[in-house]
């Protein structure tokens, strides 16, 4: 199971929390400077309708599950335009779609259920953390490097202008990001939906996809369902 990106030792009743959804506390936040030394576990619908009442509405997920947090299941990257235009955040995806099938690698959109533009790529198991997050700024670099005038690497925000951020670091340990169909803290309640990459272009609005009648959504046949049957292994 994937953790929530919750830090606990704040909430009040933790025992009778942790008895109800689980937890997973990780050595090497266990310091006296560490903010977060536990990581909230939700493996079941009684679990993620507890996290729903503490008022979590944005469920931001880590790539790994509890038997191995430094063993990612995907590679993700995070197309942020800087100029809150989702139009640019799909040209980069795009244009990254192009680099991952040059290099015969699977990879599946979504909207961020904000402005950007997500893409995951399925692992084979036996990946490090470290070299998925090295692998995916190597790709971001190649990207930049492609479409100069569109996408940065840049990570001070002062650095960015106008273009869009090719964020890699959601890879690392212990990051997170947005899980796909999560409802996002926004007018509308957007959710964050997986696409087919036939459904990418300049002219989708992600606002369409609110929770307001969104089981008409998933009702239809999943983009994402040859997600786990897709997975590679990385050249790396």
């Amino acid at each position: 199971m994937t953790g929530i990106g919750l830090g606990l030792d704040s909430l009040q009743s933790k025992q009778y929390l942790y008895e109800i959804v689980g937890s997973l506390k990780d050595p090497l936040l266990d310091n006296k400077n560490a903010r977060v030394k536990n990581i909230l576990v939700v493996d079941d619908a009684a679990g993620l309708v507890w996290v729903v009442n503490l008022g979590c509405i944005a469920m931001h997920v880590m790539n790994a599950r509890v038997a191995d947090l430094h063993e990612p299941d995907w590679m993700a990257f995070d197309m942020d335009p800087q100029t809150g235009e989702f139009a640019d955040a799909a040209r980069a995806g795009l244009a990254l779609r192009k680099i991952l099938d040059e290099a015969k690698i699977p990879s599946f959109p979504k909207t961020s259920g904000s402005r950007g533009l997500h893409l995951f790529v399925p692992l084979r198991a036996g990946h490090t953390d470290e070299r998925v997050t090295a692998f995916a700024m190597a790709i971001g670099e190649e990207l930049a490097k492609r479409e100069p005038k569109l996408v940065t690497t840049a990570h001070a925000k002062s650095a960015r202008g106008q273009k869009v951020y090719a964020d890699a670091f959601r890879n690392s340990y212990l990051q997170t990001i947005v899980s796909p169909y999560s409802v996002r803290r926004r007018p509308n309640a957007p959710v964050s939906t997986p696409l087919a990459w036939d459904e990418v272009n300049v002219r989708l609005d992600p606002a369409r996809f609110g929770i307001r009648g969104f089981e008409k959504r998933v009702a239809k046949a999943d983009p994402w369902s040859e997600f786990k049957r897709k997975a590679v292994r990385l050249p790396i």
